[in-house]
């Protein structure tokens, strides 16, 4: 069988899956606390995944003495730097707090903020709709955490820049690592935005028997001659 590898899809893979089950989301923290209206379905959402919200670095302060809707408020954002990438740093807000909800299922998948989950089209991640990594990776866990589609966009980014290049020429031993790599993963199918990393090109059974058949009868030629 004959099979091409995309170098690129292939690293970008990896690298994807890497940055997506090792990143740790800073936190930034706020001056002053900051209020947040949240329907109860989503406030039940915060109480019962507590540790996924501060996985995605959210940190809340919670007061049971306020009226429903208003015992929560945030004292601590994600954060993202650049990565070294050159791009602008993600931002996060309250926002997310209903998207994160919305991908947990609060309110049948549509926050207090109007976020629905699977929806928008932000590249950066705001939206999933045109975005394949986001529309492929929110809310399924990947293996490992669920994030935010902010989260994957920017994981999804960065892998791709980090990536071998189409055209980058690889010595055979890297070549070698490369197939090491894809066969670590979980997905080794596609790229982290759908593109394929492997495609079969031809059997080559049959043209072995062909290329068996033409030197049988070279044999047999030189021996008659």
């Amino acid at each position: 069988q004959l099979w091409i590898f995309d170098q690129h899809a292939c690293d970008e893979r990896h690298n994807f899956e890497k940055l997506y089950k090792e990143t740790k989301i800073h936190e930034q923290k706020l001056i002053e606390s900051l209020p947040i209206e949240l329907s109860p379905s989503e406030e039940n959402c915060i109480l019962e995944n507590m540790e996924i919200f501060e996985q995605n670095g959210f940190r809340f302060k919670y007061d049971a003495t306020k009226p429903s809707r208003q015992r929560f408020s945030l004292i601590s954002l994600p954060h993202s730097g650049s990565g070294g990438d050159g791009l602008k740093p993600v931002q996060f807000g309250k926002d997310d707090v209903g998207a994160l909800c919305s991908i947990l299922g609060a309110d049948g998948g549509t926050s207090s903020e109007g976020y629905v989950a699977g929806s928008g089209t932000g590249a950066d991640g705001s939206g999933v709709m045109g975005n394949n990594a986001v529309r492929r990776y929110a809310g399924s866990g990947g293996g490992a955490i669920i994030r935010l589609p902010k989260s994957i966009a920017m994981f999804a980014s960065r892998a791709c820049r980090s990536s071998i290049m189409i055209g980058e020429a690889l010595s055979e031993k890297q070549m070698d690592e490369l197939i090491k790599k894809l066969h670590e993963v979980d997905e080794p199918w596609t790229c982290a935005h759908g593109r394929p990393t492997i495609r079969h090109i031809k059997d080559l059974v049959d043209t072995m028997i062909d290329d068996e058949k033409i030197a049988t009868r070279g044999i047999a030629g030189d021996l008659a001659a």
